[in-house]
């Protein structure tokens, strides 16, 4: 076998190329933050607009923190599963059990995403607003869904927002960051008809979008450890969740999928959905894959581009439909388009060959053709309240809450 020598000329070439790179990495990771936080150099904070707010959100959820990002969305959605009142609420419509779970999340993820992604003020936008407004409004009324729970959905978006981002990414989020993420939630809270008189400053006001989203944050934990408490539907709910995030994985890794989501979660919320808290090794685990990441894309990888900014949602219609469709695959592919990459990528092969083995295909039973927003959501609701919706619609379009600062007239 041939010796290899490595000699000094051989490590100098390398360095000659690797140096450069590691110098452009350092010289561009920080240009995006930079950029944003120049936007407010010379104005103060309270002047944030919702559209201004919106699109750094958007560059956060789709350049910065893509994963994190919608990684807390999902934790977001799993913790409602600590929460005997709603959970009471979703065991008693049958819409978490083995026969909806799937379509459930996914309707629920399409609906926040458009409302997240979408222009504001747009009719994509205020339609998704308007779906969940319908959809929440009888129990509201019948006084299954409380303020208190209604204020705590949006709150702990913010709170898993906020702690994932620090906790989890290889950078701190600005004061403007923080500031478009308060200015964009207090927005849709008002759309939402989210009561915020729990809060401190409810009466007073608040200075901006991170005055508004330090109180929510604050208000939400606490709020989660009284109210978090273990019943059989918080542990019944809890375990259907948790199912959807490792239903298409190997069953080798199946347990050690569960215990690395039940770390993202504070004792409270792992508690009242039942689970035993993670051996020391699984902790650690975790945490070591996420300093890891963090190494990798502070100091060896450049920023995303814009030509490959991660969107959940597809920009258009389908024309023949006027239906829409995503790319982000839950547990069954709802909503997802036959393509060739969607039918034989290694999404579809993974589930071929270790989860459920529904791919999407032409005229399949999970609706592959698109979703509208104005029927999306339990099978029993699509048919109804058109008229309601519409007219809820007509409202936010009237009201132009998208337009200026949401603190400040």
């Amino acid at each position: 076998m041939a010796e290899i020598n490595i000699g000094p000329e051989h490590l100098f070439i390398a360095m000659a190329i690797v140096a450069p790179y590691l110098l452009l990495v350092r010289h561009c990771r920080y240009q995006r933050a930079h950029t944003i936080q120049a936007r407010f150099s010379e104005r103060p904070l309270s002047s944030m607009t919702v559209k201004e707010a919106h699109e750094i959100f958007r560059e956060l959820r789709e350049l910065e923190f893509p994963y994190t990002l919608h990684s807390a969305m999902k934790l977001s959605l799993l913790k409602t599963g600590s929460i005997p009142t709603m959970t009471k609420l979703f065991v008693a419509t049958r819409q978490l059990n083995e026969k909806n779970a799937s379509k459930r999340a996914a309707d629920t993820e399409v609906v926040l995403n458009e409302v997240h992604d979408r222009e504001p003020g747009s009719d994509s936008h205020l339609m998704g607003i308007a779906r969940m407004n319908y959809l929440h409004a009888r129990f509201r009324k019948a006084g299954k869904i409380l303020d208190e729970d209604m204020l705590h959905t949006l709150g702990s978006a913010v709170v898993d927002i906020l702690r994932g981002v620090d906790r989890q990414e290889w950078r701190q989020l600005t004061d403007v960051e923080r500031c478009a993420i308060g200015v964009f939630h207090k927005a849709l809270g008002d759309a939402m008809e989210i009561p915020f008189t729990f809060l401190p400053s409810h009466e007073t006001g608040w200075r901006d979008g991170m005055h508004f989203a330090e109180e929510l944050y604050d208000w939400t934990l606490v709020y989660e450890k009284v109210a978090a408490k273990p019943t059989d539907s918080t542990k019944y709910i809890g375990r259907r969740l948790v199912e959807l995030a490792k239903v298409n994985v190997p069953a080798p890794l199946k347990p050690l999928i569960e215990k690395v989501v039940i770390t993202k979660l504070d004792d409270h919320s792992r508690i009242s959905m039942g689970f035993e808290k993670p051996g020391i090794l699984v902790y650690a685990f975790a945490r070591g894959i996420l300093n890891v990441r963090k190494v990798i894309l502070r100091y060896l990888s450049l920023p995303r581009p814009d030509s490959k900014a991660v969107r959940v949602l597809n920009e258009n219609p389908d024309p023949k439909t006027g239906l829409y469709t995503w790319n982000l695959w839950i547990e069954h592919p709802w909503y997802i388009k036959p393509t060739f990459s969607n039918q034989w990528g290694l999404k579809a092969i993974m589930v071929r060959l270790f989860g459920n083995g529904a791919i999407p295909s032409a005229n399949g039973p999970y609706k592959e053709a698109g979703y509208d927003l104005r029927t999306i959501g339990p099978a029993a609701q699509e048919t109804r309240g058109q008229e309601e919706m519409e007219a809820i619609f007509q409202s936010l379009k009237g009201a132009s809450y998208a337009t200026g600062c949401p603190f400040h007239a």
